[in-house]
This record gives structure tokens, sequence and C-alpha cells, in this order.
């Protein structure tokens, strides 16, 4: 397979508005695997970006729903499939990757041993990742959930949750009944709040989605906020 060797600038630009018309990029983008992406309308790509299909075949694998910003210096690499929902928000120099490199082989160099896939990535609707954030794995974070700056998660996270440190654990949740946001400290207040939570429902996806985009008011991030050397008053 031959790279698209066309220099970033007017060429690049042209290449990537060609295929996503309603997405903001920013300079120094790169996609590898464009026929196995799929990006939401008013959604945004930052300066030096770099997202990554490692398995070609057209199928979609990465899938990043609208209105979603992905901050400069951000990498988001998959194998098997990593899926973004809608309305999601990232800082600069967010990684998310459903694969590593294989090394168990003492004789070979790595660049030469293949993949190994974790199986599907899934980050729901509306988080926010800040700023050098890490999700590794075959995992979901879940809708509404906050990853919090210099984390790295590597369990799957429950909706409308925040999670902080290396390795990331749950320090809030949404209490359905009480309406607001609780500290959790430790396993006794975990195993309180999924108690409260499966007497009290949250949304599910669908209708989660359904409200935000009732009660959205842009049509597209704000394009500054690729970068490209943009200024504001």
């Amino acid at each position: 397979m031959t790279a698209d060797r066309k220099p970033q600038g007017l060429e690049s630009d042209d290449i990537l508005a060609g295929r996503y018309p309603e997405v903001t990029f920013g300079i120094n983008v790169q996609l590898i695997g464009m026929d196995s992406m799929r990006i939401g309308a008013g959604s945004l790509v930052g300066d030096d970006c770099w997202l990554n299909v490692c398995v070609r075949d057209g199928q979609p694998r990465l899938v990043i729903g609208e209105k979603v910003c992905v901050g400069r210096h951000s990498v988001l690499s998959t194998a098997e499939r990593l899926e973004i929902g809608s309305f999601c928000l990232f800082a600069p120099r967010v990684y998310l990757a459903d694969v590593d490199h294989a090394y168990e082989r003492l004789d070979l160099p790595v660049v030469e041993q293949g993949l190994l896939s974790h199986g599907k990535l899934t980050v729901e609707e509306n988080c926010w990742m800040g700023i050098n954030a890490t999700v590794i794995g075959g995992i979901t974070v879940g809708r509404g959930s906050v990853v919090a700056a210099n984390s790295v998660v590597l369990d799957t996270v429950p909706p409308f949750s925040v999670v902080a440190g290396s390795p990331a654990r749950i320090v809030r949740m949404y209490d359905p009944l009480l309406k607001q946001w609780r500290k959790i400290a430790g396993s006794e207040d975990l195993r309180a709040m999924e108690t409260i939570r499966r007497d009290h429902p949250l949304p599910d996806r669908e209708s989660y989605l359904k409200t935000l985009r009732s009660n959205s008011r842009i049509t597209e991030i704000i394009p500054a906020a690729a970068g490209r050397g943009m200024h504001m008053p």
C-alpha cells in the first residue's frame, strides 16, 4: 500500500475537506486509514493530531460522533473499533488506543512483531478528558464522565463518573436520587452509589443523546479551537 505523500498545506486541506466537509481540521493533522474512519458533522480535530487505523479494511473502525472536539496533539489509534460518542470534549494530548505492539520475541524487532488488539474501546457521549489523559484497552468510558488531567484509565468507567489518577479510580459519581455529584471515598461509597443507581436508573445512551441534541445551541465546535494560528479578540 502506498501512502499519499502530498505535503501538509493546501493540498492536505483539500484531501480532508473532500472527505469530511463538515469537520474542522487544524494543521499537521495526519489520518491513516481514512476509508475506515467516520467523523460526524460539526466536529473538530486540532493541530498536530494523529488518527490511526491499524487494520485498514474499509470497515468503520474509528468512529467519531457529532460536535466532538479532539484537542491538539492528541492520538487516537485502533485495530478493532474505537468509538467516540457525540459531544465529547478532549483537551490537548489525549491518547486513546485499543491496541499495543507485541514484544514477546527477543529475536525480532518490536516494530516487526505485529499488534495486540484489546477489543473495542468506547467513549460514550458527552465525556470530558483533561490534558494528557490516557485510555487504553477494550473498555468503555461511560456517558457523561470526566477523566481528570494526567490520568491513566485501564478499566471501564461507569456512566456519569469522574476518575483520576494513575491508574485511574472513581472519585465522584452522579447521584440520580439527590440529583447531584457526590464524592466517592472508597469501596463502601461505591457500593452505596451502585445500589442507588439500581433503584433510580440513569438515562441510556439513546435517550441521553436525544437530550443533548435538544439542549445544544451550537452547530459546530468553534473553528479557532483547532489552532491553525487563528486569533480572537
